[in-house]
């Protein structure tokens, strides 16, 4: 019996609302009684070790259908989490991989996905790239995905599905593995210089919190998808930032905010040159 599997790193959100929109249509029309299982690796526990939360490695089976989704960090794919992609075994199972951009680009962050994907064992059939809010941004692809950004994602599972039937239908031993767009490895990092031409770099730094507003709930240190903030005072941040932006966009209080003047003059850079733009997702099947 086929699977179908949403599998997402996503500290914001946007990654998870795509990647189970076009896993739920892949089960309604490929088969209404299938319905879609999540995997959510955004957290380091679940990532521990290369395994699951119950020690063993993560692998699939042939007749799995796997929708697996990250957002791209600067024009890749997460470099401190792509080891753990690579650690996955596909056993020839189905993939979709699907990034998830800020409405600047995608750069090699789909093909270098593809590539892991297809390192692991698994077949890669489809392949799309979607717009969700930017992780340093409120205005830099604002809202997304929204509701045109998700009928596109619904439509794109029933044609990965009819793909997959029309191949069963005629017996087709195995589907074409797909093309994307992007450079061949070795894949590039997106470089962007400030108004003086230094180069911008944020590896660093570190969010911030407004203690006053700060009501110690402890969510930030909850989704940190690095496990850097700490539970017993989610003030402190003892490790490494990927400037995912989940602590910033999801604590209910907005109490985390960055004042690093790079950080913020990056981000001015970006709203400058890419708000004004929508970007479409784009789709390869």
């Amino acid at each position: 019996m086929k699977k179908i599997i949403a599998v997402y790193f996503s500290p914001t959100l946007t990654t998870k609302k795509i990647v189970c929109t076009i896993a739920d249509n892949i089960c309604n029309l490929y088969n209404r009684e299938y319905r879609r299982i999540d995997f959510d690796i955004t957290f380091p526990e679940r990532r521990k070790d290369g395994k699951d939360t119950n020690g063993n490695i993560v692998e699939f089976s042939q007749n799995d259908i796997v929708v697996f989704g990250s957002p791209v960090y600067i024009g890749r794919m997460p470099n401190l989490i792509s080891p753990y992609f690579a650690s996955i075994k596909g056993n020839g199972a189905t993939a979709i991989p699907i990034a998830v951009y800020g409405n600047r680009a995608y750069d090699d962050g789909l093909i270098e996905l593809r590539d892991i994907l297809n390192n692991d064992g698994f077949k890669c059939i489809a392949a799309g790239a979607f717009i969700g809010e930017h992780s340093f941004s409120n205005i830099l692809g604002k809202g997304r995905p929204d509701n045109q950004d998700l009928a596109i994602a619904k439509n794109f599972g029933e044609q990965i599905a009819m793909k997959i039937l029309d191949a069963e239908k005629s017996k087709k031993k195995e589907i074409r593995q797909i093309e994307v767009k992007g450079k061949p490895y070795p894949y590039s990092y997106f470089s962007e210089v400030d108004n003086n031409k230094k180069k911008i770099d944020i590896r660093k730094v570190k969010p911030q919190t407004i203690e006053k507003l700060c009501n110690r709930c402890g969510l930030c240190a909850q989704i940190c998808p690095m496990g850097s903030i700490m539970i017993e005072d989610c003030i402190q941040i003892t490790g490494i930032c990927i400037k995912c932006g989940a602590c910033v966009k999801r604590c209910p209080s907005k109490a985390k905010y960055f004042d690093d003047p790079v950080y913020i003059e990056h981000k001015r850079i970006l709203e400058e040159k890419f708000s004004s733009i929508r970007k479409e997702p784009e789709l390869f099947i």
